[in-house]
């Protein structure tokens, strides 16, 4: 699948980079280190780095919701954690140079947090001040990703109180989708 994007450009221009997705079909979450490697190196091969890695946060992969119950929230973070270890796999062998791990609220439309939006939003802050910290201890960043799918990121009012809740910008930032 990587074919298409090394053949593009226009102008000069090329992609140099992509955004990684770890989980299936991309990356198995348990692969070894000599996996990632190969894997790594496959990306490398077609003249790409690694850039952004899109952790496996949601419910029905490693993850869970980070506004769910106590054991959906850990699951969440050992998706971060995860995601962490990856991110060191690839710095270390040389095909990540830069990017973020993104993140979302890992639960799908705004129905449920609208039951109690305040105590859900506290949660996810919550949450994600807990994966910030992982990321942070890591080196990483992570980049929550604003879409209007994910409760509590839903608009850029929700999305603000979330980033303000967790205030800690060095580790926590945003990306638009």
């Amino acid at each position: 699948k990587l074919e298409p994007a090394s053949a593009a450009g226009g102008d000069g221009q090329k992609f140099d980079g992509i955004e990684y997705f770890l989980f299936q079909p991309h990356t198995e979450a348990e692969a070894t280190d000599d996996e990632l490697k190969g894997s790594a190196d496959l990306v490398v091969s077609k003249g790409f780095d690694v850039g952004s890695l899109i952790a496996p946060i949601w419910p029905g992969t490693v993850g869970g919701s980070a506004m769910g119950t106590a054991e959906q929230r850990r699951k969440f973070l050992d998706a971060v954690r995860m995601a962490c270890r990856i991110a060191k796999i690839f710095n270390e062998h040389g095909a990540r140079k830069y990017g973020v791990i993104r993140i979302d609220s890992a639960e799908f439309g705004v129905e449920k947090w609208r039951e109690d939006a305040a105590a859900n939003t506290a949660q996810i802050v919550e949450t994600f001040k807990e994966a910030a910290t992982i990321a942070a201890d890591h080196g990483e960043r992570l980049a929550a990703e604003g879409e209007i799918c994910w409760a509590g990121m839903h608009s850029w009012k929700d999305m603000l109180d979330v980033l303000e809740g967790v205030g800690m910008p060095e580790a926590l930032g945003f990306q638009a989708d």
